[in-house]
């Protein structure tokens, strides 16, 4: 073979393994999800007050959302792997036991019960009780009350004493002593087929002294259907708790007059239990490049998040804050209402 017809062999071999390496980074697929900046939502026009009076504001709440890619290709991991911008996470870490059908639904879950604590938050915030205590259910069961409790029994009185919260049915107990016969009136989950047991307190390891009953307490909530206002939140098909301070922000804003925001575009991150305390979320740095890209003048982020975001931030001011209270104060500082907020008068 004359050496000019092999070096045609060779290039042909390079062109054909070039070929295959480009065609294979391209239908390749890694077992990472890759998340990039998203979309910045606003959220006023999402509530709607089906009882009460509703305000439009001048300003508007938004929450961010990052992108997210479930099955990269080799190009998309190098890109991953250079851009600061995008985030790669293995599958596994995100998935756990669940297959993406599953953690899709596990997302929407999420955002339905952020969504129901977002408006407890706001209506309590305002002085309203959204929920009603109608008694105490049971999460787990040990010692005394195996065999006899299960965790489809609501503890509803203790001695014939009414019990509704958690504190109510820890301070009943504590007036007992092991060995004490107590009686319990109980009843299922949904408050059907009421009934009365007796059982014999046990001790406590940590104080042998005190009554030990041996159960994990929960109150049981039920919605409270009397209060001047009712408000429902539509997300679409947008999933996660990572929006619970903004769509509590949001509650705030539509249902008082006055201007929350001060006017201003104001974007957060960050969820938020029935305390008021703002938790931490992922995808900061991509949902900080979201909020700075769309022109958004105030973005509030976990203060623990804080650092993070500020590297990614350019000229948009930016906040850390712990609690909804402490986002208030920020609002309020900016021009905001956020320090008086009141319902009208119904």
């Amino acid at each position: 073979m004359s050496k000019k017809l092999s070096k045609k062999w060779k290039t042909g071999i390079l062109f054909f393994l070039l070929i295959g390496f480009l065609v294979s980074m391209t239908f390749i697929r890694l077992p990472y999800f890759a998340f990039k900046p998203g979309s910045v939502n606003e959220l006023s026009s999402r509530i709607v007050v089906s009882k009460g009076e509703g305000f439009e504001p001048a300003g508007d709440i938004h929450f961010t959302t990052i992108k997210q890619d479930a099955s990269i290709n080799g190009w998309e991991f190098i890109e991953g792997t250079l851009k600061d911008s995008v985030h790669l996470i293995n599958e596994d870490a995100i998935l756990g036991t669940r297959n993406r059908d599953e953690n899709q639904t596990f997302n929407f879950e999420l955002m339905r019960v952020s969504k129901s604590i977002a408006v407890s938050v706001a209506l309590s915030h305002l002085g309203l009780e959204p929920y009603t205590a109608t008694g105490v259910g049971i999460a787990a069961v040990e010692g005394p009350s195996e065999g006899v409790l299960n965790t489809s029994d609501v503890i509803v009185a203790v001695n014939g004493k009414k019990v509704s919260t958690d504190k109510d049915l820890i301070v009943e107990i504590k007036k007992y002593k092991p060995g004490d016969l107590i009686n319990l009136d109980l009843e299922e989950i949904d408050g059907s087929e009421s009934r009365e047991i007796s059982i014999e307190l046990g001790s406590r390891k940590d104080d042998p002294s005190m009554g030990f009953l041996g159960i994990a307490p929960q109150t049981r909530l039920e919605d409270n259907n009397d209060l001047p206002v009712q408000v429902l939140v539509n997300t679409g098909r947008i999933g996660g708790n990572s929006a619970g301070l903004a769509l509590t922000l949001a509650v705030l804003d539509v249902l008082t007059p006055g201007e929350l925001t001060g006017g201003l575009q104001v974007a957060t991150t960050g969820t938020i239990d029935l305390e008021g305390n703002i938790g931490p979320v992922g995808g900061v740095e991509q949902k900080t490049i979201t909020a700075r890209d769309a022109g958004i003048d105030i973005f509030l982020v976990p203060e623990n998040s804080l650092e993070k975001a500020l590297k990614h931030a350019g000229e948009m001011h930016i906040e850390g804050v712990s609690d909804l209270n402490d986002a208030l104060l920020v609002l309020a500082e900016m021009g905001g209402n956020g320090d008086s907020l009141e319902l009208p008068e119904y």
